[in-house]
């Protein structure tokens, strides 16, 4: 993975910064956009992403795809994943972190992708948000190895009574996608094609964004406090059929909705089945080599909890 060090290209980036005209599709080597505090803004999706910040983008790597736990398959062909460590101020509020809290744990989470991580589309148009969700903690074991590359915060998991190890992202897998469902996988439309062969249109599903599911989790968690309905049966879909977050908002996801309630026996039937086995083959665990060299695996279970991945959990020790 190439470190952003061109001093030349570091110098004319900052110098467009601070007139305020620089367009990062210009420079493909610059991380795309973090975001700056804005008056009035509590949460990071709150903020403005036009607002960037010189130097949060010096010191950028890129993530080679074919590592990721989707292997690039559903990003368009030529797509860039940039990563950055992240700041002593995104730590302070990194632990903050309340991880009995699952809503909050989530947003925290897209809290490192939005600040630490930028995805370039070759057209353009492209956010944190585009983050497969199978990806995505992938993507933050990447910023955390690059936030401490001394290796003076080391994860581990344990593995026995008496013994722990050392996890870095290489050794955990996390999706095992059937092969009876990646034959419907359609390399030009970067998704899964479904034909059911019974007179109606095939039908596109992908593997979830961290923008949809967001949305859904914001929209679960309003309905509730507001007393109203959910809709249960087609939330259960809706992170595989909806495939773009953009424009998503209540009249759209009502669309959506209304979509669905036209689908067949068989294609709900269909969605069901695949669904399930997406469910079924993502299951994070960390591969190892035991003492006599053999392949083990454990659950993916930090001591110290995910608040280790930003919080050195001994720092006196």
């Amino acid at each position: 993975m190439d470190k952003y060090q061109n001093e030349e290209n570091v110098k004319k980036f900052i110098e467009e910064q601070e007139r305020g005209q620089t367009d990062s599709s210009d420079n493909p080597d610059v991380l795309g956009s973090p975001i700056q505090d804005t008056k009035g803004a509590s949460l990071p999706w709150q903020k403005k992403e036009s607002q960037i910040s010189a130097g949060n983008q010096i010191g950028a790597q890129k993530i080679n795809l074919l590592d990721l736990p989707s292997k690039g398959m559903f990003y368009p062909d030529g797509t860039e994943i940039i990563i950055r460590a992240a700041t002593a101020s995104e730590i302070r509020h990194w632990s903050t972190l309340d991880e009995k809290d699952l809503s909050s744990l989530d947003d925290m989470l897209n809290y490192v992708l939005e600040r630490c991580v930028s995805i370039k589309f070759p057209g353009g148009h492209s956010s944190w948000k585009d983050i497969k969700e199978v990806d995505r903690f992938y993507v933050i074991l990447a910023v955390h190895e690059y936030t401490f590359i001394k290796g003076e915060n080391k994860l581990q998991v344990k593995v026995s009574e008496t013994k722990k190890i050392d996890v870095q992202k290489e050794m955990v897998d996390y999706l095992t996608i059937d092969e009876k469902i990646m034959k419907f996988y359609n390399p030009e439309a970067r998704c899964f094609e479904i034909d059911l062969k019974d007179g109606s249109s095939p039908f596109k599903i992908s593997l979830p964004t961290v923008g949809v599911t967001n949305w859904l989790k914001n929209y679960v968690i309003r309905k509730r406090q507001q007393n109203q309905p959910i809709e249960e049966d087609f939330i259960n879909f809706a992170p595989f059929v909806i495939l773009d977050w953009r424009g998503l908002g209540d009249q759209t996801y009502q669309k959506y909705l209304m979509e669905g309630e036209t689908w067949s026996i068989k294609k709900i039937s269909a969605l069901s089945w695949i669904k399930d086995n997406f469910i079924e083959a993502v299951e994070p665990v960390v591969k190892y080599q035991d003492e006599q060299g053999g392949e083990r695996q454990v659950p993916l279970n930090f001591q110290g909890g995910i608040k280790s991945l930003f919080i050195i959990s001994n720092p006196l020790g």
